[in-house]
């Protein structure tokens, strides 16, 4: 809980520089049934990496402001979240709400299915204006190491619907970010539950490993380097 405070005033700060220029309030929901060959023991893990991930790299968008993550997931799991096995329009209009308890415009949710070397994903903008529904969903099989790339490029696609001014450097910075190797998020996602658990050696020890394979990951960064703090000489 301590972490998700933090979590959101660092979101809050990354901010700032664009206060007057938000043209749109985003959520990150965590993404549905995420087991595949994943261990049931970093399901939720998995979720608040990927949620902490697609968050921090949102917020850096001129005219863009992102919720915290925690409170949107907590949301969503009122409703039953984390036993959803597909991204319907159900989900979507439940992703949707939930983002209005959160002052959130729109919600960005996905479904990610990892099995061998693929990743099945599914991804969805939750939208509406009045009554015109304008949710956008796109779906692909990728390799492990390329599917974000393809989610961020996705997440760009639902903004230009927005009408929010996406600069090109954002938009180049979607794909100079590049691959992120499933292990580096494995490793994350082991960093998260065992920090959860107060196993400070070990989380630290996942954390640095999946920093080492994927240096460019904000929200890894900021979690990372918060956890060194709080446990110096660890």
């Amino acid at each position: 809980m301590r972490m998700q405070k933090i979590f959101a005033i660092a979101l809050a700060l990354a901010a700032v520089v664009n206060a007057a220029a938000y043209k749109a309030v985003f959520g990150i929901a965590p993404p549905l049934d995420v087991g595949g060959d994943l261990s049931s023991d970093l399901i939720s893990p998995f979720q608040t990496a990927m949620a902490e991930i697609l968050s921090w790299e949102a917020s850096l968008v001129p005219g863009l402001r992102v919720v915290d993550p925690g409170p949107l997931a907590s949301s969503l799991e009122a409703k039953g979240w984390s036993t959803r096995t597909d991204l319907t329009g159900t989900e979507v209009e439940d992703a949707r709400m939930a983002g209005q308890q959160q002052d959130a415009d729109a919600v960005i949710a996905m479904q990610v299915l990892h099995s061998g070397s693929e990743v099945n994903w599914k991804i969805a903008m939750a939208y509406r204006q009045g009554t015109d529904d304008r949710s956008l969903r796109f779906q692909g099989v990728s390799g492990e190491d390329v599917f974000m790339v393809q989610i961020r490029q996705k997440a760009i696609s639902f903004l230009d619907s927005l009408g929010v001014d996406v600069p090109a450097a954002a938009r180049q910075m979607a794909t100079d970010r590049g691959r992120v190797p499933w292990e580096a998020l494995l490793e994350y996602a082991r960093g998260i539950r065992d920090q959860q658990a107060g196993q400070i050696d070990d989380a630290l020890r996942h954390l640095r490993e999946a920093s080492r394979r994927a240096p460019l990951l904000t929200s890894l960064q900021y979690r990372l380097k918060k956890l060194e703090r709080d446990n110096p000489g660890r």
